[in-house]
């Protein structure tokens, strides 16, 4: 039988490798329907506006490249410029790349909301009510304030540790005067940046489900994910796979349109095409992201699962409660009367 993840117990649980990716899709397909609809509501129209910013930027990108073409081809009595000027989006070429950033981030700050709102909700509803937009809106406004705030905070953070870290095998090479200082510290940054991105992976999750304030969160994660480092790096890796694998499927009408455009296609070489397929790829690329976001709250529902046992501690409290009386059992029905099967 499978889960329908519709109580906490059935989070909280202690899963191997291959379970919790299993988990991840079960879970898909248990609330696909609900948690699909709470994206479109939520998710969807910043990303088809990171679509379009980068529908501004390649169909001048790409234009460019079918003018160089159609130079090669026809010698130089058509010019690149002309080509370039002729489509109306070329003038919001580095705007587009700006309103895609920005429409990106937004994109990528609601989906997270949403999955994880999605999963407190879920977490709190009775178990036959099921979790609506209404629901993750009200987690969502909650705590969307505090969610811009990490954000920032975690990227300057990155960015403060990445260039120390640099700063630091210069330092190496220039005290060496050669380039093994380089050769020693550039593996050493690098597996720093690597194991401080894996730890904070469970970050949001931490955040979400536990209420932590941001200082307590991160010491969370580091608890965490003490010993248990390499699996949860296995997870993301494998399930990062995946998801790249299902979101190449998105990028087929970008390059379409590419190869449209460069050779004159006819359709093809639409600009609005070109926006539309940006469309398409900015979607696959946002929506796909929901696994590996699910499958590090799975890592993290095993994680505390494993140090603290909270669904064995959920199990125990539900033994205590009254059950439902059984249909055969059903006070209208008499002594001797057959009751159902």
């Amino acid at each position: 039988m499978k889960n329908k993840y519709l109580t906490p117990a059935n989070f909280w649980q202690e899963r191997d490798f291959g379970t919790k990716i299993s988990a991840t899709f079960e879970f898909l397909g248990a609330h696909w329907r609900t948690l699909g609809k709470c994206l479109v509501y939520f998710v969807l129209p910043f990303t088809l506006l990171m679509g379009i910013g980068l529908g501004f930027f390649t169909n001048s990108m790409f234009n460019q490249m079918g003018g160089a073409m159609a130079t090669k081809r026809s010698g130089w009595h058509s010019t690149v410029s002309t080509t370039t000027s002729s489509s109306p989006f070329g003038m919001f070429s580095f705007g587009g790349m700006a309103l895609a950033f920005v429409a990106g981030m937004l994109a990528f700050l609601l989906l997270t909301g949403t999955v994880f709102g999605y999963l407190r909700a879920r977490l709190r509803l009775p178990a036959d009510q099921p979790v609506t937009p209404a629901d993750v809106w009200a987690e969502l406004k909650a705590r969307m304030g505090r969610m811009v705030l990490v954000i920032v905070l975690l990227g300057v953070g990155y960015m403060a540790v990445s260039f120390g870290a640099l700063m630091l095998v210069g330092l190496l090479a220039g005290v060496g005067g050669s380039g093994a200082g380089a050769l020693v510290g550039f593996p050493l940054v690098f597996a720093l940046i690597a194991y401080l991105a894996v730890t904070l992976s469970l970050f949001f999750p931490v955040l979400w489900l536990e209420d932590n304030s941001l200082v307590g969160t991160l010491g969370r994660c580091f608890q965490l994910i003490r010993g248990r480092w390499w699996a949860t790096f296995g997870l993301i890796a494998v399930i990062g796979i995946i998801q790249v694998m299902l979101a190449i499927v998105f990028v087929v009408p970008q390059y379409a349109v590419m190869f449209g455009k460069m050779l004159r296609v006819p359709g093809l070489d639409s600009d609005l095409v070109g926006v539309l397929a940006q469309c398409i790829y900015a979607a696959g690329l946002i929506f796909t992201y929901t696994i590996p976001l699910l499958a590090v709250a799975f890592q993290y529902f095993h994680l505390a699962e494993q140090k603290e046992g909270v669904g064995l501690r959920l199990l125990v409290n539900e033994l205590g409660q009254s059950q439902a009386m059984p249909a055969a059992q059903s006070s209208h029905y008499q002594p001797d009367d057959e009751g159902e099967y």
